[in-house]
């Protein structure tokens, strides 16, 4: 027997070549070849092939043999599992949905072959390398986090979306009753002293995305045409509303024609010729 070769390692199904060398002048024919491959497989001849379905470390026996006897040899081979790519299996982001200014925790579970690498955007510019990083959303809004985890054999991408939630002012849940707009008499024209009432309910509305408003117009006995008159003075309020940044789907209009009876509403004499504004919530059901 002079030697027998193989590879030191392979991969578990990868096909490695085994062979022998023996000096044929010297030995008697006929000759047989055998192998024992270490997992019950066998193999003939001077120059064979085998694959591992298992990790592990087997012995190779090689044994030449004629009627004169046989002589034997021995190596060994590792068999390790093949590289294995970067595969993301979870992404997640804790709380989720979130209020503005409120920190997220993102998480992951990466396999494959280490070291592995993590890059994350957050969908607003900001990106971290981190394993596990935090992030502060400072807008309301619906973001896509992105992380793709790297190793020498491969890359994975995957997202979560973040849905952040605005903070509303506690105005914005408990405003029950806003400023009523007074009119000279016969006019729909908005006073100065109306317009002045009428920014503090428009700056209420733009910092409250959750209210809409119900603008009821009213006229005092004795003007001309209530009823119309009443429905102008409600579209001049409405018209001011969208002119200082309220959509005009979030503002319903309607005319009331003659005020009847007591009014409860201050302003004097005015009281009758006026138009107001019934903030409604959409927890209100509107």
């Amino acid at each position: 027997m002079q030697s027998v070769s193989g590879p030191d390692t392979l991969e578990t199904d990868e096909t490695g070549t085994f062979e022998a060398s023996i000096n044929e002048a010297e030995a008697d024919d006929p000759l047989t070849y055998t192998w024992e491959f270490g997992d019950g497989a066998t193999g003939s001849g001077l120059l064979t092939n085998h694959s591992y379905s298992s990790t592990g470390q087997y012995a190779i026996r090689f044994q030449a043999s004629n009627e004169g006897g046989s002589d034997s040899d021995t190596i060994s081979v590792r068999v390790v599992p093949p590289p294995q790519p970067a595969s993301i299996t979870s992404i997640n982001a804790t709380p989720n949905p979130v209020d503005e200014g409120e920190t997220v925790r993102f998480s992951s579970n990466v396999q494959g072959d280490t070291p592995v690498s993590r890059s994350w955007s957050f969908g607003d510019g900001s990106s971290s390398m981190s394993q596990s990083p935090t992030h502060t959303y400072e807008e309301p809004g619906q973001y896509t986090a992105r992380l793709e985890a790297s190793n020498d054999v491969g890359e994975d991408t995957r997202t979560v979306t973040v849905r952040v939630n605005r903070v509303l002012p506690e105005i914005c849940t408990t405003v029950s009753e806003m400023n009523s707009a007074f009119f000279d008499r016969n006019s729909s024209t908005l006073t100065e002293e109306g317009e002045e009432s009428l920014q503090e309910n428009a700056d209420i509305l733009s910092d409250c995305p959750n209210l809409s408003v119900q603008v009821e117009g009213f006229a005092a006995p004795g003007e001309r045409n209530v009823q119309s008159l009443s429905e102008d003075r409600a579209e001049a309020v409405s018209s001011f509303y969208q002119n200082n940044g309220v959509p005009g789907s979030r503002i319903m209009t309607s005319g009331q024609g003659q005020v009847e009876g007591i009014t409860s509403k201050k302003g004097g004499t005015r009281q009758y010729r006026r138009a107001d504004s019934l903030p409604q919530r959409e927890d209100d059901g509107m």
